[in-house]
């Protein structure tokens, strides 16, 4: 499964959304070429194995190149890309400062993510946490 390569973050926040799990990350370490400013994870958990992990099923993600952050120090100015990893391949829904501010951001991917899974539900938050976050 293709996903953001993150090797430690801060988890900002958990919301419940139908019967999937999203949990709000910020100040990613990534893997690789790519800067991610902020990344809501969506789980699937399974309601008949509560003992591993739950499955991420898709990810949606403030982003850009490694090259870019370090060619301007001015977010205002070169803003993020909003993406998608669906589980196979990655989705660029254009750039915009708003994705660098985790606000707007939360907002707009637990729309995207409700739209893409197809989820009637409204999210529901039910925590708050700064704890580091390590991606599996």
């Amino acid at each position: 499964m293709y996903m953001p390569a993150i090797s430690d973050a801060r988890r900002v926040a958990t919301y419940l959304i139908g019967s999937y799990i999203a949990v709000l990350l910020t100040d990613c370490e990534s893997e690789d070429d790519i800067h991610y400013k902020h990344v809501l994870l969506i789980y699937l958990p399974d309601p008949h194995d509560r003992t591993t992990h739950p499955q991420v099923v898709l990810a949606v993600t403030a982003e850009r190149p490694i090259t870019l952050d370090e060619s301007s120090d001015d977010e205002a100015e070169t803003g993020y890309f909003l993406g998608i990893f669906p589980g196979a391949g990655h989705i660029n829904l254009g750039i915009s400062v708003d994705w660098g501010d985790i606000d707007k951001f939360t907002e707009k991917a637990l729309t995207v993510a409700r739209e893409y899974l197809t989820i009637p539900q409204t999210p529901y938050r039910v925590r708050d946490n700064s704890e580091p976050h390590t991606h599996d």
